[in-house]
């Protein structure tokens, strides 16, 4: 008899398919296969990235079927993941304008970066490099764990509610399924990372994960 996926694993998955599914059924004409590909990759890595709120912040202890520092070394893997394609997701957007006769690419990514509704978007990916940097080894063994903790914390609240503000308002597959979607999902993580905070939270974590414990006391 097959055993049944994990739950953790399961709960990555529908981070990951539910807002493609979501955008697949709207039957968005698309102006390129690449295009319509990226669109849908950078859906899913974003679905993921709200995700990650959920599975290392709020899920009951030995919830997600793996110890606690497994539910860590998942998120520092799929964080070093999505945030590596998301970096890229603004020159993969223009991508196929290099090998096509269309506009400019560099005129065209110029014109984006100059647009106010984007605004919310390139501020998003600004705040997305200064988490990558933060996570960086050299630059994390220099903070206490506590501040480097709420540095991230602070950085990702940020960057979830400008990202899904850009997703909501000029996402090509935006509807209101997809936008009530994107609104509540962005919401329970967020309020994810606030519960995380509490001294209740944060002392039966730190039982829990010797890893955190480590990296707190610093």
């Amino acid at each position: 008899m097959m055993k049944k996926p994990p739950f953790m694993i399961a709960l990555i998955l529908f981070f990951a398919l539910a807002p493609v599914y979501l955008a697949v059924i709207q039957n968005v004409p698309a102006r390129s296969a690449f295009q319509q590909v990226v669109l849908l990759l950078s859906l899913g890595a974003f679905g993921l990235v709200l995700g990650q709120f959920w599975l290392s912040r709020l899920l009951p202890r030995d919830a997600a079927g793996i110890p606690t520092a497994g539910v860590i070394r998942f998120h520092k893997i799929i964080g070093s993941i999505i945030g590596a394609f998301l970096l890229l997701h603004p020159g993969l957007m223009i991508a196929r304008r290099f090998w096509v006769e269309e506009s400019n690419p560099l005129d065209n990514l110029a014109l984006l970066l100059l647009a106010p509704a984007l605004l919310p978007g390139i501020i998003a990916w600004v705040l997305l490099v200064a988490i990558v940097l933060l996570a960086l080894p050299p630059v994390r063994r220099r903070l206490r764990g506590s501040t480097w903790r709420r540095l991230h914390g602070l950085l990702s609240l940020a960057f979830v509610g400008l990202a899904t503000w850009h997703v909501v308002a000029v996402g090509r597959h935006s509807s209101l399924a997809m936008s009530a979607f994107w609104i509540a999902l962005a919401a329970g993580s967020l309020g994810a990372l606030l519960l995380s905070y509490r001294p209740a939270h944060r002392k039966i974590l730190t039982k829990s994960t010797p890893e955190f414990a480590h990296e707190t006391a610093r």
